[in-house]
């Protein structure tokens, strides 16, 4: 049985999906409202526009790498359990994380997610 990777049932083309749509997200969130010259300049004249609240409160996401840490404890949790939600959400907020300011912890917690879901996948145990 060959069962391809784009395949339209299989979770992992949906996990795949949420992963490109975090990256696109944050992408979004990093480069159209926190690092906009165009919104500095807005938000500096104290503009009640919504952009400038997102702009205000998107940055609660990455101090102290919080979205970072997000990703390496899931990671680090979806290895010593298998359990492949949390793998899904390491490699998730791990993508999301490698934008917006957390590197360090994020890309660790990628890689621990992908390696969970990949021992799990060969052991033929859980969704993806």
């Amino acid at each position: 049985m060959n069962r391809h990777l784009f395949h339209h049932n299989t979770p992992l083309t949906g996990l795949i999906i949420a992963f490109a749509a975090a990256v696109a997200a944050s992408a979004a969130l990093r480069y159209g409202l926190m690092e906009s010259d165009a919104l500095h300049g807005l938000c500096a004249a104290a503009s009640d526009d919504w952009r400038c609240a997102a702009r205000r409160y998107a940055p609660q996401l990455f101090i102290d790498q919080r979205i970072g840490w997000l990703a390496l404890a899931a990671g680090a949790l979806a290895t010593a359990t298998r359990i492949p939600v949390l793998a899904a959400v390491a490699v998730i907020s791990g993508g999301a994380g490698l934008i917006l300011y957390s590197a360090d912890h994020a890309a660790a917690g990628l890689l621990l997610g992908l390696i969970a879901l990949t021992s799990t996948r060969s052991r033929g145990r859980g969704a993806y």
